[in-house]
């Protein structure tokens, strides 16, 4: 049930960072330079805290995660940039496939068996599909087949980066201080690849100035929640039955959201019925680990 726990926290982490970002307005690919190295700055006084293990498989992972974190959000830039609309969407049950079938395959051994456990392994199947229908529907997506070939890379491979975090970190390497030194590690390589994308001028002209001051006041605060999501994720990832499963509570989001502007009276066009469904998915993920 820990994993759980931390998802909910990381979902609750990337609904602030998305209200963050709505409410400042920012260029995002900006933000996100600003963010991940802010992000990275933060958790710079824990690393006397920090354990670093001597396989190297560590460091090729989390670099790895890094990178493959910046390169999802330029793609998210791309996408908005040629106003494709919501293709978020598809991403989550890529990813969590991606991640289900990566670990199957890295760990034959712990597959649960249909004969022995066939209550667990139904409710877990019917929630995992309840996750991924009701999110298409959430919110209105206008994706086609152009946006789906681009998406589809990124999200096979942040299921197989699940997949593989979730193999580094079990073991000896499933302790707090060394999930801190994989969390760090990974934001300075996302804060690498990240100004790497953003540096080049962009045809144009830039939006703002690298050191404009609501950039840098926005960049903070996002650069908070970006470690508090960033860090419960690994954390539900360490302890997760499964890698596929902490991405799939992520579906959560969007109802903190509707939560927060149905108490402030804005607006929000989340499908109720879809929501509901989430929510019920999420319960029976949760009940077919325990």
């Amino acid at each position: 049930m820990t994993w759980f726990l931390w998802a909910i926290c990381a979902s609750l982490c990337a609904a602030a960072l998305a209200e963050s970002n709505r409410i400042f307005k920012l260029n995002a690919q900006m933000l996100n330079a600003w963010r991940s190295t802010i992000a990275a700055l933060l958790m710079s006084p824990a690393i006397p805290y920090m354990q670093w293990p001597k396989s190297h498989h560590f460091y090729i992972v989390s670099i790895l995660d890094g990178i493959v974190t910046a390169a999802g959000m330029i793609m998210f830039f791309y996408l908005a940039a040629r106003k494709t609309g919501r293709v978020s969407s598809m991403v989550l049950p890529m990813s969590a496939f991606s991640a289900y079938m990566t670990w199957w395959m890295m760990k034959p051994e712990l597959r649960p068996d249909i004969l022995e456990n066939p209550l667990q392994v139904l409710i877990a199947v019917i929630s995992f599909t309840l996750v991924c229908v009701a999110f298409q529907k959430v919110r209105d997506n206008d994706s086609g087949l152009d946006s789906f070939i681009v998406v589809l890379p990124v999200g096979l491979a942040f299921g197989v980066i699940d997949a593989m975090t979730k193999d580094v970190l079990s073991g000896a390497h499933n302790t707090y201080q060394i999930i801190l030194s994989y969390t760090f590690l990974s934001l300075v390589a996302c804060a690498i690849a990240a100004w790497v994308a953003a540096i080049p001028k962009p045809l144009g002209g830039r939006p703002t100035k690298f050191w404009d001051k609501n950039l840098l006041w926005g960049s903070f605060w996002c650069g908070i929640w970006t470690v508090g999501m960033m860090l419960t994720g690994v954390f539900a990832l360490s302890v997760a039955p499964n890698p596929s499963l902490p991405g799939l509570v992520l579906a959560l989001t969007p109802l903190w959201l509707f939560g927060l502007n149905y108490v402030r009276k804005v607006k929000d066009d989340v499908s109720i019925p879809a929501s509901l469904l989430i929510l019920a998915g999420a319960a029976g993920l949760l009940i077919s680990t325990l």
